[in-house]
């Protein structure tokens, strides 16, 4: 059984003797390292937020600045389009106005021969009545 003597009261105050001095010495530089290790990682994560913010808004810029970029080159591209569109429609209307021309040339040609042929066939279509005749009646007229 246990003994209620003065020892015991030595032993609890060591107890408190040992915990004040754990206290001093171990946990409360211990917590204000933690305390301090958490300020830190709060001040980082903070700061990593902001970069991350910066990263979008450049990010955003980047693009706006790009699509900017383009817009010029595009608009040249699209004028380059309808220029070469539009000569390509000059040249075949041009190339239109050339076959009408060479059409109505070819078709004054060939009334001109069926005409000279015309009148040459005319001219013998007497003639060739004439035989005609010849060989159906078997005798000359």
């Amino acid at each position: 059984m246990i003994d209620f003597n003065y020892t015991l009261l030595i032993q609890f105050f060591n107890f408190l003797v040992l915990l004040f001095l754990l206290n001093i010495l171990l946990f409360k530089p211990v917590l204000k390292a933690i305390s301090k290790r958490e300020n830190t990682l709060v001040t980082l994560f903070d700061g990593v937020e902001g970069i991350k913010k910066e990263a979008v808004m450049l990010g955003l810029a980047y693009d706006e600045g790009s699509r900017e970029r383009k817009k010029p080159v595009l608009e040249g591209k699209d004028a380059a389009l309808v220029e070469a569109q539009k000569a390509s429609m000059h040249l075949i209307e041009e190339a239109r106005t050339e076959l009408a021309e060479e059409l109505v040339k070819i078709k004054s040609e060939v009334e001109r021969e069926s005409k000279s042929i015309s009148d040459a066939l005319k001219g013998e279509v007497e003639k060739l009545s004439a035989e005609v005749a010849e060989k159906i009646l078997k005798r000359s007229l």
